[in-house]
């Protein structure tokens, strides 16, 4: 998910809020009653902004002048918006707006009409805990990797079919997906600790504690391998080296 700057932020809660909105935003007060954005979302080269917001609806802010306008809000999807992505999933050189709720929908927009493409119906999954979006097979589509009710899916960009599920139980967080032992191939990293082969699916490391709470990477001793950052609550960080399978710091 792309992350706005705070001067952006603070210009979407200007736009929606109005000046006393801002000072909400900006004030330690508990009695404020700004809604809760749970998800932020950049469609990049069309000065708009996609959010998400706790009570279930997805927005569509665009720029105008100093400020931003909503432009489009959503149905109820009925749970609070977990994560927005703006990704191009098929492969047709169009972004499409993807997202999941707290309880266990997945919804796929059209970027030009937003209208829903692809929805996932209410039995599919009653738990949805975290989502990326990255090819991870080497085919011109991009695949969805998601945790839901304790189990790994990926689904194909393009069909929107499954393309697999971990036989194993898994529970994660936060998902990353990239090449973080050096070996040219991609991993699914999970938060609570697992690193897995992105192609194949084969387990390739079980730290015996969880990385942390959210997931980022930084080649931090410059020998060419990124490192895993692990944010905890509280603000303090560990290293890993996943090539060498132990924490570094």
């Amino acid at each position: 998910m792309a992350h706005c700057r705070i001067d952006l932020w603070f210009s979407i809660v200007l736009c929606l809020f109005g000046p006393a909105g801002y000072a909400g935003q900006l004030s330690s007060d508990s009695s404020s009653t700004l809604p809760v954005f749970q998800a932020l979302g950049v469609v990049e080269g069309e000065e708009k902004i996609a959010y998400g917001d706790n009570q279930g609806y997805l927005h569509i802010l665009k720029k105008k002048g100093r400020g931003y306008v909503e432009q489009w809000r959503s149905r109820d999807l009925g749970g609070s918006i977990a994560e927005v992505f703006i990704r191009d999933i098929d492969a047709d050189s169009l972004l499409e707006l993807v997202t999941y709720t707290s309880r266990g929908r997945i919804f796929i927009f059209d970027l030009r009409s937003y209208a829903v493409m692809w929805q996932s119906s209410e039995s599919f999954f009653t738990n949805i805990s975290s989502m990326s979006i990255e090819d991870v097979d080497e085919d011109p589509y991009l695949e969805i990797i998601f945790c839901a009710d304790s189990h790994l899916y990926v689904y194909d960009g393009k069909s929107l079919f499954e393309q697999w599920r971990s036989e194993e139980e898994f529970q994660a967080q936060d998902i990353l997906i990239a090449d973080v032992d050096g070996d040219g191939q991609k991993e699914i990293v999970l938060n609570t600790g697992w690193v897995l082969d992105a192609k194949f699916h084969d387990i390739e490391w079980q730290s015996p504690e969880p990385f942390g709470e959210r997931l980022g990477l930084l080649d931090v001793d410059d020998d060419g391998i990124p490192e895993l950052l692990g944010e905890f609550s509280g603000g303090f960080l560990k290293i890993w080296d996943i090539d060498l399978k132990r924490e570094k710091w």
